[in-house]
This record gives C-alpha cells, sequence and structure tokens, in this order.
C-alpha cells in the first residue's frame, strides 16, 4: 500500500520531467519508458530519496517559466523495473499540483525548480467517487463512438471515478493547452466541466469535418 504524503513533507526542490501533450492529475496514473541518460539519472537519484518528480508540459511562448507551463503535477514513483538495455520502466502517481517559482541549477542534465505548494492542498485530500460523473460518461461514450473506440460501457461504469477522469487526457486527442486547461482546474467539479466541454467540442468538429466531406 502507498503510503499518502504529507503536505509538510513535499521537497523545496523538485526534479521535472518537461513532456508536450502529457499530463498527469493527482490520484491519476501514467507509465514511462525511461531511457534518455539524463532521466536515468534523475530516476536513480528520486529512488533514493522522496521518488518525486514533476511532470510539466513545455510551452516554447512562456519567457517568464523558462518555456514552461507555469503549472505541473508532482508525481510519486509507486513502481518501476530496470530492462536489459539500461532503460526504465516506471509507474508514476499523481499527487499534487504545483507552481513554477525559481529554475535550480541542473542535476547531471536534468532540470530542477523551487516549486509552490501552497495553492494546491486540497489536492491531497480530494475524492472523485462523490461526485456524479454520469454527464461525463455520457459525452465519453458519444467521443468513443465517433472516434470507432470500442470500449465496454457496463464495464465503464465499473472503473473508479478517479481513474476515468485521469484517464481522460491520455486517451483522447486533446491539444496540449486543453490537456493544460484539464490540469489547471482548480476543483474536480470544474475539471469534469471542462473535459465535458472538451469532449462536445470534439463532437461537433467531427461533426462539421463530415459535413464538409459530404459537400
Amino acid at each position: 500500500m502507498n503510503k499518502k504524503t504529507n503536505f509538510k513533507d513535499l521537497p523545496e526542490a523538485l526534479p521535472i520531467f518537461p513532456l508536450p501533450g502529457v499530463i498527469i492529475l493527482p490520484r491519476g496514473n501514467l507509465p514511462l519508458n525511461i531511457f534518455e541518460p539524463r532521466y536515468i539519472a534523475m530516476v536513480e537519484s528520486v529512488l533514493g530519496t522522496h521518488r518525486m518528480i514533476g511532470m510539466i508540459q513545455p510551452n516554447p511562448a512562456s519567457s517568464k517559466t523558462n518555456g514552461l507551463y507555469p503549472i505541473g503535477c508532482a508525481s510519486k514513483i509507486v513502481s518501476f523495473s530496470e530492462t536489459s538495455d539500461n532503460r526504465y520502466l516506471i509507474e508514476l502517481k499523481g499527487i499534487i499540483r504545483f507552481k513554477w517559482f525559481k529554475e535550480l541549477e541542473n542535476i547531471n542534465g536534468y532540470r530542477n525548480i523551487m516549486p509552490i505548494w501552497e495553492d494546491f492542498k486540497e489536492d491531497l485530500n480530494m475524492n472523485l467517487q462523490n461526485i456524479n460523473i454520469d454527464n461525463l460518461l455520457e459525452q465519453l461514450r458519444k467521443y468513443f463512438s465517433t472516434n470507432n473506440i470500442n470500449v465496454d460501457s457496463d464495464e465503464l461504469e465499473k472503473i473508479p471515478n478517479d481513474q476515468i477522469v485521469s484517464a481522460i487526457p491520455q486517451i483522447c486527442s486533446f491539444q496540449n493547452n486543453e490537456k493544460q486547461a484539464i490540469l489547471e482546474a482548480k476543483t474536480d467539479k470544474e475539471r469534469i466541466e471542462v473535459i465535458i466541454s472538451l469532449l462536445k467540442m470534439n463532437l461537433l468538429d467531427e461533426s462539421e469535418n463530415n459535413t464538409d466531406t459530404i459537400n
């Protein structure tokens, strides 16, 4: 069983893994294949300490945050294995979001920042199981049908709410800025509303594309 992270135990310095088009949400899971030497060094370093990595998207237009979006999510390595060709296969668990505050000195080629945690204390206590996601599931089924993704609807309803919401940015073809909007939503309810809006927009775009093709 994974030990719950206490706010007071969060690190003052956080190694980051900038990856475009990839976000992890608090309580979500993300598998990664680590093969670049600098990120292998990062994994080996954090495995001996707090096991935490900051997942954050690059944003070349943002000079204030050194080419990054201002908000990412700290995640903990909950499992890992080393391959015969010296890669790491790791599983991350989203813990708490952070705000970029200051860039620190690089270590072995990977970036480190000083994060601000205070704005996201509630990430450690949120529970999606008490939130109704029926509307979200309805829009998700429409998205799957329109995009020819085969999913068992009955099985979908058995999946915990946290897992469903966390998986959507990974399986749906949203733009990077749209995924960032999902991450930056202030509450779980607001995040669900953002996702529903994005799913509806996708369905509308598909409908317009089909109309253009017919015409």
